[in-house]
């Protein structure tokens, strides 16, 4: 018996999926009404996808992150270690009085001066956070939304900021050995910021865009060092377009070191 291929049935890579928002309005006044804006996109447009918005300050509750894992986590934030002793008194704080998880994310942010270390236990919180609610829905897959202009951005900033040995898990196409039963998927790394952007307008879905607001926005390339490498990336993507594909292309060439010890993980990333 012959088949014709075209009337093979067509299989789900994805049979669901389960839709995650980190609402940060605790942290920027922007991101309020986020949360229940992307719920109520969700419902209407795809009702058979499950939503999930989980406060960024629940970092503190039990289901997330210790207090002990968040003191080491503290502890070897780059330009944290003067305040380390109030930040930690802060984290290990019991919830017994009157001061509020978002209070408390307040001030473990306002304690830290430079945006460097603030992006980066930002970036930190948020994917402990990401990892722990795929561990509670049972989900096998974490979907990132990183584009190739991001990735490029990343790649380098993370070199200037010594993490240069976690590039291939940082912006690799399909992470499957640093999570236990959980694997990191960037499908969109292909794909340029500017193209996502102009889908978007020409499918009008931009008005369900939430732009992403944190330390950085808005403010000169100087603030931190990831806003600096911003600058330069997308400048010099301006005059010579290939800049982006080809940082890309270098950086998933990349592959960890055969040395790696797998059964650790590190206190800051849980890589």
């Amino acid at each position: 018996m012959v088949i014709n291929p075209n009337e093979k049935k067509k299989i789900a890579m994805v049979p669901s999926a389960v839709v995650c928002h980190i609402d940060e309005s605790a942290l920027f006044e922007e991101q309020k009404g986020s949360s229940a804006k992307l719920k109520a996109m969700v419902e209407n447009k795809y009702p058979q996808l499950s939503f999930i918005g989980q406060p960024m300050e629940d970092i503190f509750d039990s289901d997330f992150i210790s207090g002990s894992h968040l003191d080491k986590s503290l502890k070897n934030m780059p330009g944290a270690s003067r305040d380390y002793e109030h930040i930690v008194q802060l984290a290990q704080e019991s919830n017994n009085d009157n001061t509020t998880n978002a209070d408390r994310l307040k001030k473990l942010f306002s304690n830290i001066n430079k945006n460097t270390a603030k992006e980066d236990l930002y970036w930190n919180i948020k994917f402990a956070m990401l990892l722990a609610i795929a561990k509670q829905e049972r989900c096998d897959y974490i979907f990132m939304a990183d584009s190739s202009t991001r990735q490029a951005i990343k790649m380098i900033s993370k070199i200037s900021n010594g993490r240069g040995y976690s590039i291939p898990m940082d912006v690799g196409l399909e992470v499957d050995s640093c999570f236990k039963d959980v694997v990191i998927l960037r499908p969109m790394k292909d794909m340029l910021a500017k193209e996502m952007g102009m889908y978007n307008r020409l499918h009008g879905v931009d008005h369900d865009v939430t732009a992403p607001f944190n330390w950085g926005t808005y403010m000169p390339p100087k603030s931190s060092i990831e806003r600096l490498t911003e600058d330069f990336i997308v400048g010099l993507d301006r005059d010579f377009p290939s800049t982006v594909s080809t940082i890309s292309r270098t950086a998933s060439k990349l592959t960890p070191h055969s040395n790696i010890d797998y059964s650790k993980t590190c206190a800051i990333c849980q890589m």
